[in-house]
């Protein structure tokens, strides 16, 4: 009977944290998160290099907002845009993960949908040929999606704080969620990395937001060229 009426306490405790989470990020996001603008986007794709990691976001507070919301709770108010990530195989293409699959994309359908655009690249793999093994991950996972279960999974962990982790990182969640070969945006670049012994995350793949990847260390950003 104490194990139950435990298992409740933390229950009730999480979901009262993750309200009053929600509440403050909202209020953050639209009283605050208007006044944030971003200019330096990437509009030029000949700046692009194979193994780029792409960011996309809107300027528009109304847009991924379960992503905002976390964004400004767990990070820097000027960094609430990216709610997406993917990683650039060249000439143009991108490989992503979306709810219905890890597909290729042109990156001029983000232009032309007046995304805003953000690219990091490795400071320290310059050799293509390690670059192709990260792009043929990707494209080995080509088809695999997270469905509706996974993404509810996605919005709820972003919310999620680093002690209650555990409820989610388990076997049956894992299950319930047909989480197995199911990556999300970020998780799909972390774990291609990683798979070629190039960890660029010291969290599983699931944990890492795309706003992360502009404070990791061992990435560096792409300036946007000037127009003249």
């Amino acid at each position: 009977m104490f194990i139950w009426f435990s298992l409740l306490f933390i229950v009730k405790a999480f979901f009262s944290l993750l309200v009053l989470a929600l509440f403050i990020g909202a209020i953050r996001l639209f009283i605050f998160g208007s006044t944030k603008k971003y200019t330096e986007c990437v509009s030029d794709i000949s700046q692009l290099k194979k193994g780029d990691i792409i960011l996309t976001g809107k300027q528009s507070v109304l847009y991924s907002i379960p992503i905002q919301i976390s964004n400004v709770l767990a990070r820097k108010l000027k960094h609430r845009f990216w709610t997406h990530a993917a990683i650039y195989r060249g000439n143009g293409q991108l490989w992503e993960a979306q709810m219905k699959g890890i597909i290729e994309r042109n990156i001029n359908d983000y232009i032309k949908g007046r995304f805003m655009i953000r690219a990091f690249r490795h400071k320290y793999i310059t050799d293509e040929n390690i670059l192709d093994k990260v792009l043929e991950f990707c494209e080995k996972q080509k088809g695999c999606k997270y469905g509706k279960l996974g993404l509810l999974f996605y919005v709820v962990s972003t919310f999620m704080p680093i002690s209650f982790n555990f409820l989610l990182d388990n076997y049956l969640v894992n299950k319930i969620c047909h989480l197995d070969n199911a990556y999300f945006c970020s998780e799909l670049i972390v774990d291609a990395f990683k798979s070629i012994g190039y960890p660029i995350s010291p969290f599983d793949g699931w944990r890492v937001k795309p706003s992360d990847f502009i404070s990791n260390p061992l990435l560096m950003p792409i300036k946007a060229i000037e127009n003249k």
